[in-house]
């Protein structure tokens, strides 16, 4: 029981400084920095480096913590959208990319003004984490499905995609859960540790990322985009 705060208190501060490493490995090591899939990367890993040493860094920043994460979570959703609609082909889908898109933007700009400033966003989290995986899973068949992609895990934007398939799948039912039990204290500390660490292996994907040459750019192989 001594063990557990001094556990996550390691994994948190391990957790927040692993934002950096997507971030040092975009500015210092990837070549073709118009790959939208390690933009959005590097922009998660900037915001989060902003809040957590700029906003809630100090004790009046966390008193509006659940508040910032909303803010966050609706942050990540729109460029997560984005970054689903430009590698998704199947046009139907798209479509449906954008209609979603709508519909949950709403929602989390409801709750944003609407839910009180101390309680956690579990519902907005697990829908939102819900649909990155839908995607996801998309993302994989489409690409699986076509007899071409012989390189599909040379791609950069596969291990963000792949970074982002045991985040969200991980942190699904901790999201959920969350809306009922985050005010007991032994719930607080298996999410931060559920969370925290499945957010260290996010960064260290999206720093594998970082350092993969996009072969699929120069194969004969490479994908053609569906009409």
């Amino acid at each position: 029981l001594e063990k557990q705060p001094i556990i996550t208190t390691v994994l948190r501060n391990i957790a927040v400084l692993s934002d950096l490493l997507p971030l040092i490995l975009f500015i210092f090591f990837v070549r073709s920095k118009k790959i939208f899939g390690l933009r959005v990367a590097f922009y998660l890993a900037a915001l989060s480096v902003f809040l957590n040493f700029f906003v809630l860094s100090n004790q009046r920043g966390r008193e509006y913590t659940f508040l910032v994460g909303r803010i966050a979570t609706l942050f990540e959703f729109g460029l997560l959208s984005v970054l689903f609609f430009k590698i998704i082909r199947y046009k139907v889908f798209k479509k449906g990319i954008v209609v979603l898109s709508v519909l949950v933007a709403v929602y989390l700009l409801y709750d944003l003004f609407s839910a009180a400033n101390n309680s956690f966003d579990s519902i907005p989290s697990g829908i939102t984490s819900l649909i990155f995986l839908i995607y996801s899973i998309f993302f994989f068949y489409e690409r699986i499905s076509d007899p071409s992609s012989l390189f599909l895990y040379a791609s950069p934007v596969f291990w963000v995609v792949v970074a982002l398939v045991i985040y969200f799948a991980g942190t699904f039912f901790p999201y959920i859960y969350a809306q009922s039990h985050m005010k007991e204290d032994q719930f607080i500390n298996e999410y931060d540790i559920i969370h925290d660490t499945l957010y260290i292996i996010k960064n260290l994907l999206f720093g594998l990322a970082m350092l993969v040459k996009d072969t699929t750019l120069k194969s004969p192989y490479s994908m053609t985009k569906k009409k």
